[in-house]
């Protein structure tokens, strides 16, 4: 029988929380708009859980709520291999509602053009879609859409319902609606690889699964953890309970962290740190002083902080994600390509703080000036794509 264990599933939440315009009309009814991300941020969590259940890993491709860029989204897929991405969001057609029966409706299913395996896949979820909520099938569209045609593999993205329909705008604060849906999606996506499904309270793991020798009653229950490991290319986490890269969710750059602590726990010899990040997702991380800190209460809200200030050192104003390079950039001491000694590398798609950018010398592109080792360092400019903090 085939291991569910042995595929690794994308999950991605269409936009962030705050994007403009993915939102749908005032509602009278409940007094305010709702925001596309709030449907696709749950149903993708619910997705998570039922999928681990069923003993597959997954990883999020968007796991804050900022409106990560698409490109990020699929290298982040890509790099970790993944054997099949779904991302989920909500359609919209004119923006009002234009009343009962006038209004588009119903859900629909995006591959891209001629790909056998997107498709396959589509029609393993569709099937379930079509037995749950009564809402119109509006079958399944090829199209070129970046999450499915950048995806190494099969790749389907689901339109839920209509935004600007009333009726189904409701559906997206639906905690019964947004289980059902994922409950389906998982239904597919085992079907498509041979695995049981492992329905809630069937004996299965439900998220990720618990570990002895842990305590919630450690000191640091609560509190917040940070990141002190300073080299370019961060800290790892979990999704489980491991220090397994088959198991690795992300990296932690210095001075990031999460805000609650759940619990310490002894894995593979070492001890680890179960915590939550700001929509209460479980992940692990090292619970080593030598690359962690912890501080404070926990923070209610809110994602990561910012890197704080370092007392006589460069201060970080935003990061760059590494691109543009078959492998990876040099890190250098001096903005001179020619003139400098390498100080490091960091990998493509890896992200580093970064105090701003020089002109220097011998590159047309100028430099980013960058914090390695909590020192200022260079990389060409070419090699980074940049985000404010």
């Amino acid at each position: 029988m085939v291991k569910a264990n042995s595929y690794l599933i994308a999950l991605d939440d269409g936009h962030g929380l705050g994007t403009a315009g993915k939102r749908t009309p005032y509602i009278p009814s409940i007094g305010r708009q709702i925001r596309e991300n709030e449907f696709n941020d749950r149903v993708t969590y619910f997705l998570k859980l039922e999928l681990e259940r069923c003993g597959f890993r997954t990883l999020l491709t968007a796991p804050t709520d900022a409106d990560t860029p698409l490109k990020a989204r699929t290298d982040a897929a890509n790099s970790m291999r993944a054997d099949a991405l779904v991302s989920n969001h909500y359609n919209a057609f004119d923006g009002r509602f234009d009343g009962p029966g006038k209004d588009a409706e119903g859900h629909s299913l995006h591959v891209y053009f001629n790909d056998a395996q997107d498709r396959r896949l589509a029609e393993n979820i569709a099937k379930y879609l079509k037995q749950g909520t009564k809402q119109v099938y509006r079958g399944i569209i090829e199209q070129n859409l970046h999450m499915t045609r950048e995806f190494n593999g099969p790749a389907v993205l689901v339109e839920n319902g209509f935004m600007d329909n009333e009726r189904e705008a409701l559906l997206m604060i639906n905690e019964d609606f947004q289980r059902e849906t994922a409950r389906e999606q998982a239904l597919g996506i085992c079907d498509f690889f041979g695995v049981p499904y492992v329905a809630a309270g069937s004996g299965g793991q439900v998220g990720t699964p618990p570990v002895s020798g842990g305590t919630s009653g450690d000191s640091v229950a609560g509190k917040r953890v940070e990141s002190i490991y300073k080299g370019a290319e961060g800290l790892d986490f979990y999704s489980r309970p491991t220090f397994d890269d088959k198991y690795r969710a992300g990296t932690l750059k210095f001075g990031y962290g999460f805000p609650t602590i759940v619990r310490k726990l002894k894995v593979e010899g070492a001890e680890m740190y179960e915590v939550k990040n700001s929509r209460g997702y479980v992940y692990y991380v090292t619970a080593s002083p030598q690359f962690v800190k912890v501080e404070g209460s926990g923070q209610p809200s809110g994602g990561s902080a910012s890197p704080p200030p370092v007392s006589g050192g460069p201060i970080a104003i935003g990061e760059i994600t590494i691109i543009g390079v078959a492998n990876a950039a040099i890190i250098q001491d001096r903005p001179d390509r020619l003139a400098s000694q390498n100080l490091g590398t960091i990998r493509k798609g890896r992200t580093i703080p970064v105090t701003g950018s020089v002109r220097g010398r011998n590159s047309s592109s100028g430099y980013w000036e960058v914090v390695y080792n909590g020192k200022r360092a260079y990389i060409t400019g070419d090699y980074g794509r940049y985000k404010a903090y």
